[in-house]
Order: C-alpha cells, then structure tokens, then sequence
C-alpha cells in the first residue's frame, strides 16, 4: 500500500478535527454551584440542619424511644449540637446500658462491703 500524499493526510486531519470540534463541546457538562440548585446558602444550610436532626431522630428510635419523644428531644437541641451527634452516629449510647467493672471498682466495693459487714 503506497504511503498517502500531503493532501488526503491534510483531508483526513481536517475531518478528525471537525468531527472532535463537533461531538466535543454536546458532551461536555457545566459546573452547577450549590447556590443555583438550592437558591441560598442558608437554604443549603436549613437542608442540611433538617437532614441531620432526622437521623439523630432515627438514632434514638432505634434505642427504643417513640417518634414524638424522640422528636420533642431533637428539637431541645441547637443546630450546633445536632451536628456534633449527627456526625458520630456510631458512638452514641443510651445511658447506663452497660457497667464496666475494673479492678479499682471491684475493690472499692469489697472494702465498702467488708466496713459495712463489721
């Protein structure tokens, strides 16, 4: 196969630049900052507040609270507490749940045992 001239070469790069030129830009998306999609900052903000105390909400349901006082406790809280629990689910914990017995505790209660038997 003999090697094409300088003008099919010319022909064949011109029609690969027009067709990358006009398939190109139809695919490309644009950027969409959040104040366009939500209107306002503070909006933003209010979705995010709302969203968090949800979960906080479902959090305490699942140790066993009803909807309403889970709500009305979720609703005690400020925006800046809500965010703390919301971002460490994981680590909340009903109260008195589970006693943890060291060693300091298990004497402390021997001796108290042992003065009070006396």
């Amino acid at each position: 196969m003999p090697w094409p001239d300088g003008r099919s070469l010319i022909a064949v790069g011109l029609a690969v630049l027009v067709t990358v030129a006009l398939a190109g830009p139809a695919s490309w998306a644009a950027v969409v900052p959040s104040q366009t999609s939500y209107g306002s900052v503070e909006q933003a903000d209010a979705m995010v507040a709302a969203a968090e105390r949800e979960l906080v909400k479902a959090r305490l349901m699942d140790f066993g609270l009803a909807e309403e006082d889970a709500a009305s406790r979720v609703s005690l809280l400020t925006d800046g507490e809500v965010h703390t629990l919301a971002s460490d689910l994981d680590s909340l914990q009903t109260a008195g749940d589970e006693i943890e017995w060291d060693t300091t505790t298990v004497l402390l209660l021997l001796i108290l045992v042992v003065l009070i038997a006396d």
